[in-house]
């Protein structure tokens, strides 16, 4: 019989019930690692990376431990969608490619797409699985329904007896028929709901914490509150059932317990750098706020010491009142994008994102709206965001939060932001926004521009959206604007390229810099075709007249999340700092920018989607789905990068970035797989400049020593190479 093993971390304690029952019915002997312990701490270096998150650094080390065992496989399933309309983290998704890259075996590791929104793609993938290993294929429609029947059945065993994960696991691998003792009838001096995933409560890092707070009274978790009350309470979030499914879970489970009146406190459990956890904690603050609940955040890492973790409960329930003073709120409005009032004179606003502001201010103003344009991002900017948002909230969410802030105090009473729900970040920050600003005490409109498409389900509320942030402005009149702004759009992104190759050619630095500056500020100032194509004319022109050295530059692709390589203060001018360096002539290539997105996202143009299937291709070997933002380009444009010739590959990310820091853990190893030098950079609000500079010249180094160690093999071997 073949042996497959299911490491226990991360989804085992959420899916573990499914997973067993489904393989088990396929033919298979399933087995677990061993729990976490100290020891398994002192392995978590098998992840290739410091930046995931410990409960990814507790996969590796749990894979490490079964891949030392006889096992035959190791189940590593893709977790795409665990339920229809919404998505899981980046992490859930991610983490197989990840462990695969790291530990370069493919014939131990079986990688099914777990996606209840393509049964037939998931189908195909277990039939595939089955015909590899020698199993039962037959019947599979049948085998993931009675998964899904078992896991409904442990999960009511939680909901209906009050268990947690690890005593419904043992009684699930005991006998399903065994029924747990009956919920005491004692009288408990408070109810503490304890907010977490149960892989950070039931961990070895959290140091038994559930047993611990049940000395002080009744404990009630996610898991043991009923699904239908929390989806009740998601949909009273502005598309809350689309959160992502896990943290919607946590989310809903707050809210209902809170407003409720079933708890007398809450403690929200977190692990450090945990993305989808710093976009639901705003919601149960606020909440918590309204209700009088006392609320006790505790993030947990690796390093999180038991005495210290006593000493902050210890606290937290001697201090917190006996029983909190409930409020009169029967039912209080849950935290949520509130529609506003459409001021009578609107004056609106928006973040940056490179040159972005330059195209919505003019599709604004020639749609007949008053719009302020966002202050360049400074760190003002980021310490005014920083005083609202979450500890570990990506840094775009805070840098543009505080933009915000910056462009009310100029008279801003409206804000344009986009939306959009999927797996990273992105669909959540205008909601956000909104929250932490109107608890701030401050008041504007927010209108949310979402994809149109699909158009039955989206198009009204797009074109609603359109008409009310173009204060009702013709048809005729909103196509015209997004045309020209589209139009100075392309010129200016081709415009920059054209810049980026004379900053690494012209004799005179700094030339090809004032020509730019020039073309810049006119585009911003034109509002005709014919005269942008005359500018157009006359920029490249002036472009070429440049005198130019011959010279062979370095070639160094820059990948990564597309506001931090958009956004010039914040990646430290990386782009003018590489290409007009005073030692070493280098040719900067950036493909992300903002038409790029759209031709590939929006106008699905011939080439930007053959680009990106190139893209996905070249990707596919190490990185097989998408993770959300550009996480897959990342991979995929640098292995083309060293396809391309290119000399090295410099991949920004903003700190935490679910979706990037899944790509830096694949580049970790792509760089020695395809022998290309890959800088990864991780860029906060405490990246200094000088630390910055300093590994981009050891960079810039290493890439002239391999060029010189190239040549002097092509000299060795008789052959003349140039660079």
């Amino acid at each position: 019989m073949v042996r497959i093993a299911i490491p226990r971390a991360m989804s085992y304690y959420y899916l573990y019930p499914f997973f067993k029952t489904l393989l088990s019915d396929m033919g298979a002997e399933v087995t677990l690692s061993q729990p976490t312990t100290k020891a398994t701490l002192e392995n978590l270096s098998a992840c290739p990376t410091d930046e995931p998150c410990v409960a990814v650094k507790l996969y590796f080390a749990h894979v490490q431990q079964l891949l030392e065992t006889d096992c035959d496989y190791v189940f590593l399933p893709k977790l795409i969608r665990v339920e229809k309309g919404s998505y899981c983290c980046p992490k859930f998704i991610g983490i197989p490619d990840m462990v695969k890259t790291a530990f370069h075996l493919e014939d131990r590791i079986l990688m099914p797409r777990i996606d209840v929104q393509n049964q037939e793609s998931m189908l195909q993938d277990l039939a595939q699985l089955a015909d590899h290993l020698g199993l039962n294929k037959k019947d599979l429609s049948k085998h993931l329904q009675h998964g899904w029947e078992v896991q409904q059945r442990v999960s009511s065993l939680m909901t209906n007896h009050g268990l947690t994960v690890e005593e419904a696991y043992r009684i699930f691998d005991g006998s399903l028929e065994e029924k747990p003792h009956a919920k005491s009838s004692e009288v408990l001096p408070c109810t503490i709901g304890l907010i977490g995933h149960p892989y950070v409560l039931y961990e070895w890092i959290s140091h038994d914490l559930p047993s611990r707070l049940r000395r002080y009274g009744n404990v009630i978790t996610p898991e043991m509150v009923e699904t239908t009350f929390i989806r009740e309470q998601m949909k009273q979030i502005f598309e809350g059932e689309r959160l992502w499914t896990f943290e919607a879970q946590m989310l809903g489970a707050a809210f209902h317990l809170m407003k409720n009146h079933l708890v007398d406190r809450l403690i929200l459990v977190g692990l450090f750098e945990c993305g989808p956890e710093s976009i639901i904690e705003p919601y149960i603050e606020t909440l918590a706020e309204e209700m009088n609940i006392p609320l006790l955040k505790l993030f947990m890492d690796e390093q999180t010491g038991e005495a210290g973790l006593v000493t902050r409960i210890e606290a937290f329930m001697d201090t917190a009142v006996d029983k909190y003073e409930k409020t009169k709120k029967i039912n209080p409005p849950a935290p949520s994008l509130a529609p506003g009032i459409i001021p009578k004179n609107p004056i609106i606003g928006f973040p940056s994102m490179g040159r972005l502001d330059i195209i919505i201010h003019s599709i604004l103003k020639e749609c007949g709206v008053e719009a302020i344009r966002p202050p360049a991002i400074s760190r003002r900017s980021i310490e005014l965001g920083k005083e609202l948002v979450p500890e570990f909230v990506c840094l775009p969410l805070t840098a543009t939060l505080g933009q915000m802030i910056e462009l009310l105090e100029k008279g801003v009473n409206g804000f344009l932001m986009v939306g959009g729900k999927g797996i990273c970040r992105l669909g959540w920050y205008a909601q956000i926004q909104d929250m932490l600003l109107k608890r701030k005490g401050l008041s504007f409109d927010m209108t949310i521009l979402d994809s149109p498409f699909p158009l039955k389900q989206n198009g009204a509320s797009f074109i609603h959206a359109v008409k009310k942030i173009t204060n009702g402005a013709s048809w005729s009149t909103i196509g015209k604007s997004i045309w020209l702004a589209y139009y100075k759009l392309q010129l200016l992104d081709q415009a920059e390229e054209l810049l980026r190759k004379f900053r690494a050619y012209e004799i005179k630095r700094g030339q090809a810099d004032r020509i730019f500056s020039k073309f810049q500020t006119k585009v911003d100032q034109l509002f005709s075709h014919r005269e942008l194509s005359r500018l157009n004319k006359d920029f490249i022109e002036e472009m070429h007249s440049i005198a130019i050295e011959e010279t062979e530059p370095l070639r160094i692709a820059l990948v990564g999340e597309i506001w931090v390589l958009l956004e010039p203060f914040v990646n430290l001018e990386i782009e003018r700092f590489l290409g007009r360096h005073s030692d070493v002539r280098v040719l900067v290539e950036r493909e992300i920018s903002v038409s790029h997105w759209l031709q590939g996202n929006l106008f699905h143009t011939p080439a930007a989607k053959a680009r990106t299937r190139a893209v996905h291709a070249a990707a596919a070997p190490y990185l097989t789905e998408q993770v959300g933002g550009h996480g897959i380009h990342s991979v995929g444009l640098s292995i083309l990068a060293a396809h391309e010739g290119v000399d090295g590959v410099i991949h920004l990310m903003p700190f935490t970035c679910m979706p990037e820091i899944v790509a830096q853990s694949i580049l970790s190893q792509v760089t020695e797989q395809l022998d290309i030098p890959i800088l990864s950079l991780i860029v906060s609000d405490q990246t200094g400049e000088a630390g910055f500079e300093t590994r981009l010249d050891a960079f810039l180094d290493l890439l002239l020593e391999r060029r010189y160690e190239k040549t002097q093999r092509g000299v060795d071997n008789g052959i003349l190479y140039r660079y």
